[in-house]
Protein backbone atom coordinates (compact mmCIF):
# COMPACT_ATOMS: atom_id res chain seq x y z
CA UNK A 1 0.00 0.00 0.00
CA UNK A 2 1.47 3.26 -0.87
CA UNK A 3 1.66 6.34 1.12
CA UNK A 4 -1.06 8.22 -0.73
CA UNK A 5 -3.38 5.16 -0.41
CA UNK A 6 -2.41 5.14 3.33
CA UNK A 7 -3.23 8.85 3.57
CA UNK A 8 -6.63 8.25 2.02
CA UNK A 9 -7.84 5.38 3.98
CA UNK A 10 -6.87 6.78 7.25
CA UNK A 11 -8.50 9.89 6.03
CA UNK A 12 -11.80 7.89 5.33
CA UNK A 13 -11.68 6.38 8.93
CA UNK A 14 -10.69 10.20 10.42
CA UNK A 15 -13.80 10.84 8.04
CA UNK A 16 -16.42 8.64 9.55
CA UNK A 17 -14.67 8.94 13.30
CA UNK A 18 -14.83 12.76 12.86
CA UNK A 19 -18.80 12.33 12.15
CA UNK A 20 -19.61 10.21 14.44
CA UNK A 21 -17.37 12.17 17.21
CA UNK A 22 -19.45 15.35 16.17
CA UNK A 23 -23.02 14.03 15.32
CA UNK A 24 -22.78 12.71 19.16
CA UNK A 25 -22.44 15.50 21.39
CA UNK A 26 -26.13 16.50 22.08
CA UNK A 27 -29.17 14.02 22.15
CA UNK A 28 -31.69 16.39 21.21
CA UNK A 29 -29.97 17.64 17.80
CA UNK A 30 -26.64 16.01 17.05
CA UNK A 31 -27.82 12.72 17.64
CA UNK A 32 -30.23 12.86 14.40
CA UNK A 33 -26.58 13.40 12.78
CA UNK A 34 -25.00 10.82 14.60
CA UNK A 35 -27.84 8.44 13.25
CA UNK A 36 -27.45 9.83 9.78
CA UNK A 37 -24.39 9.00 9.72
CA UNK A 38 -24.49 5.69 10.96
CA UNK A 39 -26.86 4.74 8.50
CA UNK A 40 -25.18 5.63 5.55
CA UNK A 41 -21.92 3.99 6.43
CA UNK A 42 -23.83 0.86 7.10
CA UNK A 43 -25.00 1.29 3.51
CA UNK A 44 -21.67 2.10 2.70
CA UNK A 45 -20.37 -1.11 3.74
CA UNK A 46 -23.19 -3.37 2.12
CA UNK A 47 -22.60 -1.59 -1.29
CA UNK A 48 -19.00 -2.35 -0.76
CA UNK A 49 -19.38 -6.14 0.47
CA UNK A 50 -21.59 -6.81 -2.69
CA UNK A 51 -18.61 -6.22 -5.21
CA UNK A 52 -16.51 -9.23 -6.02
CA UNK A 53 -14.59 -7.58 -9.05
CA UNK A 54 -13.27 -5.02 -10.76
CA UNK A 55 -15.91 -4.53 -13.05
CA UNK A 56 -18.18 -4.40 -10.28
CA UNK A 57 -16.31 -2.13 -8.85
CA UNK A 58 -16.53 0.21 -12.11
CA UNK A 59 -20.17 -0.32 -11.84
CA UNK A 60 -21.08 0.83 -8.51
CA UNK A 61 -18.61 4.08 -8.75
CA UNK A 62 -22.23 6.03 -9.06
CA UNK A 63 -23.71 4.88 -6.18
CA UNK A 64 -20.25 4.57 -3.55
CA UNK A 65 -19.75 8.60 -4.63
CA UNK A 66 -23.28 9.25 -3.31
CA UNK A 67 -22.57 7.63 -0.50
CA UNK A 68 -19.29 9.56 -0.17
CA UNK A 69 -20.90 12.69 -0.79
CA UNK A 70 -23.83 11.83 1.60
CA UNK A 71 -21.55 11.09 4.37
CA UNK A 72 -18.95 14.49 4.22
CA UNK A 73 -22.63 16.32 3.64
CA UNK A 74 -23.74 14.69 7.38
CA UNK A 75 -20.05 15.19 8.73
CA UNK A 76 -19.89 19.12 7.32
CA UNK A 77 -23.67 19.67 8.47
CA UNK A 78 -22.37 18.09 12.26
CA UNK A 79 -19.20 20.40 12.31
CA UNK A 80 -21.01 23.21 10.99
CA UNK A 81 -23.55 23.30 13.92
CA UNK A 82 -20.96 22.41 16.58
CA UNK A 83 -19.27 25.41 15.12
CA UNK A 84 -21.78 27.81 16.17
CA UNK A 85 -22.76 25.72 19.13
CA UNK A 86 -19.04 25.67 20.57
CA UNK A 87 -20.58 24.74 24.24
CA UNK A 88 -21.40 21.37 23.16
CA UNK A 89 -18.71 19.05 24.52
CA UNK A 90 -16.98 16.00 22.45
CA UNK A 91 -18.06 12.70 23.68
CA UNK A 92 -15.80 9.07 22.87
CA UNK A 93 -16.47 7.20 20.66
CA UNK A 94 -18.13 3.98 21.30
CA UNK A 95 -17.41 -0.11 20.60
CA UNK A 96 -20.06 0.17 18.61
CA UNK A 97 -18.22 3.42 16.27
CA UNK A 98 -15.10 1.76 16.17
CA UNK A 99 -16.53 -1.40 14.99
CA UNK A 100 -18.31 0.20 12.36
CA UNK A 101 -15.55 1.76 11.05
CA UNK A 102 -13.07 -1.15 11.43
CA UNK A 103 -15.74 -2.69 9.14
CA UNK A 104 -15.76 0.39 6.66
CA UNK A 105 -11.89 0.28 6.62
CA UNK A 106 -11.96 -3.40 6.11
CA UNK A 107 -13.98 -3.49 2.98
CA UNK A 108 -11.97 -0.44 1.80
CA UNK A 109 -9.07 -2.23 1.91
CA UNK A 110 -10.49 -5.45 0.44
CA UNK A 111 -11.63 -3.51 -2.84
CA UNK A 112 -8.11 -1.75 -2.94
CA UNK A 113 -7.04 -5.39 -3.85
CA UNK A 114 -8.06 -5.10 -7.19
CA UNK A 115 -6.12 -3.84 -10.05
CA UNK A 116 -7.09 0.02 -10.11
CA UNK A 117 -8.85 -0.28 -7.00
CA UNK A 118 -7.56 2.28 -4.31
CA UNK A 119 -7.79 4.72 -7.62
CA UNK A 120 -11.13 4.11 -8.31
CA UNK A 121 -12.48 4.66 -5.32
CA UNK A 122 -10.25 7.81 -4.53
CA UNK A 123 -12.03 9.24 -7.64
CA UNK A 124 -15.05 8.18 -5.64
CA UNK A 125 -14.07 10.25 -2.71
CA UNK A 126 -12.24 12.87 -4.56
CA UNK A 127 -14.64 15.98 -4.46
CA UNK A 128 -16.48 14.71 -1.02
CA UNK A 129 -13.29 15.17 -0.06
CA UNK A 130 -12.47 18.29 -1.69
CA UNK A 131 -15.93 19.72 -0.25
CA UNK A 132 -15.03 18.82 3.31
CA UNK A 133 -11.23 20.20 3.15
CA UNK A 134 -12.83 23.46 1.88
CA UNK A 135 -15.31 23.33 4.72
CA UNK A 136 -12.28 22.52 7.39
CA UNK A 137 -10.46 25.50 5.65
CA UNK A 138 -13.30 27.65 5.88
CA UNK A 139 -14.20 27.22 9.50
CA UNK A 140 -10.81 27.37 10.81
CA UNK A 141 -10.73 31.02 9.66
Amino acid sequence: MGEKGMYRTWQMAVLLAFSLLMTGCSPRSLEDFKEEGEGITRSLIQELQKIRSRDQLVASTGRLQRLFDELVLVAIAAREFHHTHQELEMIELTLTDHELSDRLRVELNRIYRFEGGRQIIEKCQEAALNRLDACEKRLCK
